[in-house]
């Protein structure tokens, strides 16, 4: 079946901000006298939705865990202006405008830092609906795709998120969507039947071979 729209996620996926992320934990975790994370493949292996459970995981859970948060979401915010995209995405979205393609991008950053992200890569013209998650301390992006899904009566089995994260693999599973795993953002996907792509130059291909 044809598709008709890409749902893009963005930090880990459009934003290459992985090492940036690592790099605040390891403060936040220093500060807290835990054991910092030794490097991006480690990192990898570790990051998980939900949030909460990922600091649990590091020994940040329970009653550390807002203090922690709000210490990284400081350090993350201060650092974003590093942040470049991630190889081939300018590339990727000029290519799927060129197919004709919706595109929407739907993150679990609240909507003002997501835009003061955005802002620097003057990319905001591109999507034709920029969705943000309302909470960061339980961030979860699948309301504001099923809303927009509701919405505008799209066909989820027409629509392709690309993502990097279990989160975006729940979301596109339980709304009837299809996914592509970028596997240089911020989790390793294990398992049967994921998509992976690793690079984005590779969509293009992966849009042609898998689906049309």
């Amino acid at each position: 079946m044809r598709v008709e729209a890409v749902c893009w996620d963005w930090n880990g996926t459009l934003l290459d901000d992985v090492e940036i992320c690592r790099e605040a934990m390891n403060r936040v975790l220093t500060e807290n006298g835990r054991p910092v994370i030794d490097d991006l493949d480690a990192y990898r292996h570790l990051f998980r939705f939900p949030i909460p459970d990922f600091y649990a995981d590091l020994g940040l859970g329970g009653t550390a865990y807002h203090d922690a948060a709000s210490r990284y979401l400081d350090l993350v915010g201060e650092s974003a202006p590093r942040a470049g995209l991630q190889p081939g995405a300018r590339d990727a979205l000029k290519g799927l405008a060129g197919r004709g393609m919706q595109q929407i991008l739907a993150s679990a950053t609240p909507a003002p830092t997501l835009m003061a992200q955005l802002e620097p890569h003057h990319l905001a013209s591109v999507f034709s609906e920029v969705l943000s998650a309302e909470d960061a301390y339980h961030a979860s992006k699948r309301d504001v795709v099923a809303s927009w899904l509701d919405r505008t009566g799209t066909p989820a089995e027409r629509i392709v998120m690309v993502g990097d994260t279990n989160h975006d693999l729940e979301i596109a599973d339980s709304l009837g969507m299809r996914f592509i795993h970028l596997t240089s953002g911020h989790q390793s996907l294990e398992g049967a039947g994921v998509h992976h792509i690793d690079s984005l130059d590779e969509l293009d291909r992966a849009l042609d071979r898998g689906w049309e």
